[in-house]
């Protein structure tokens, strides 16, 4: 099981996109920038939580 293994050279940019390609198929097209739309916070922020109650507090 302990089979000496060479270190992976990196390839060529097109041996890269062959193995990414084969990999995770065909990516989908760019967004183009006129089609980004900007993000709206649909609920307030929630608050900060308060300090703790030290244990002399408790009762």
């Amino acid at each position: 099981m302990s089979e000496h293994r060479e270190p992976a050279e990196p390839g060529t940019d097109e041996e890269l996109a062959s193995l990414r390609h084969k990999r995770f198929g065909q990516l989908p097209a760019r967004v183009r920038p006129e089609d980004l739309v900007e993000a709206e916070e649909a609920e307030p922020a929630h608050e900060e939580p308060g300090q703790p109650m030290v244990r002399r507090e408790w009762g």
